[in-house]
This record gives C-alpha cells, structure tokens and sequence, in this order.
C-alpha cells in the first residue's frame, strides 16, 4: 500500500495567500512540513482535508532552455497525455526520508533520477527553491500542491522510458508558442521564469 505525504488543507490556507506560483521562506515551509504526514494514498486521493506535496523540477541549460517532455499513452496519468510539461516529479514517500525540510529535496532528486538521465554534466548544482504551485483550478490540481525546484545543468538531458516519454531542450520562445499544449503547473511556471532565472544571467 502507497503512503503519500501530505499537508492539511487548513494549513495550507492558512499560510498561503491566493494561487498559482507563489514565492514562500523558509519559515513557512518549515511549518508547512512540520504540520505534514504520510498517509494511505487512496485516503488522501479526492480528500478535501489534505493536499499532497509533490516537487516539480524544472531544468534548464546555460543557453537558458528549457527541458520540456511530452507525456505518451503509456504513461500511468491519463489526464497528462500528449500534455507539454516542463517539470518532472510526483509524489513523496516514506523511503525518502524523515519529515523536514530535507525530504523535499530528497524526494526531487529521486524523482528527477527515475524520469530523467544527466549525462557529461561534471557534478550536479544545488536544487533551488523557487516557491509553491497552489492550483485550485480542476479537483485534481485540488488534491496536490507543487514545490518549484529548478536545476541549472550544462549536461545532456536524456529520458529514461522513451515508451511513457519523449523529452528535450526547447527555447523559450517556442514553449509560448505551444502555451496550449503546456499542462496547468507549466503554465503557471513558464510565465515565472525569467524572474526566477534573473541572476542566472
């Protein structure tokens, strides 16, 4: 039986003011995360009374692309397929570690090294915290809350399952152009990263 971490809903309400990406301390994840538990997965799936945490690693060269994949058929979430996404991850378990602030990015780079392979990138940079996606917009986006990571790499990216996956580096402006085929965090997240990315430049 899957047990998934998640966070009560009144907290998260409590804490967070308004939707979409939303820039968050330290602190205040801190409480969010000290309020958190694993809990059964079908116990927390439709439940109003908790969001589940999930991280959301978004990548990006030093030519400031970005590494989108498109999610096939094969793929377990049938509400992403033939979706745009420019973040990897999913939900957090308990053989990720114990609760703190450390299990967030101990989950994220689990997640990334199940989806994703970096190759001929030297030692990987440190996993940024950028903030959290608070979509209410569909009962399913309801259910979880994202942890925005981003990771700098001058690595070749490379998809793990290319039967569920297919995935590469795309600039910018064509991410805009295909704004509609971007599943909902990504579309919140796009818009952010030039701000996000600032000192990167």
């Amino acid at each position: 039986m899957e047990e998934v971490l998640v966070v009560p809903a009144e907290l998260v309400g409590r804490h967070l003011g308004g939707e979409g990406l939303l820039p968050v301390d330290r602190a205040t994840l801190r409480l969010l995360m000290q309020g958190s538990h694993f809990t059964p997965r079908h116990s927390a799936e439709g439940n109003p009374l908790y969001r589940q945490l999930i991280p959301y690693v978004v990548v990006l060269n030093k030519g400031g692309e970005v590494f989108a994949v498109t999610r096939l058929k094969a793929q377990s979430e049938e509400r992403l397929h033939h979706k745009l996404s420019i973040g990897m991850g999913g939900h957090i378990n308990p053989n990720d570690g114990a609760l703190g602030l450390e299990l967030l990015w101990a989950a994220a780079w689990r997640e990334l090294g199940e989806e994703v392979d970096i190759v001929d990138a030297g030692p990987l940079g440190e996993l940024e915290f950028c903030g959290l996606i608070n979509d209410l917009s569909t009962p399913v986006s309801r259910d979880h809350l994202g942890c925005l990571f981003l990771l700098r790499t001058s690595g070749a990216v490379l998809v793990r399952e290319g039967g569920k996956m297919q995935g590469g580096f795309m600039p910018w402006e064509e991410l805009k152009r295909r704004s509609e085929e971007l599943e909902s965090w990504s579309s919140q997240v796009l818009p952010c990263l030039t701000r996000l990315t600032s000192k990167w430049r």
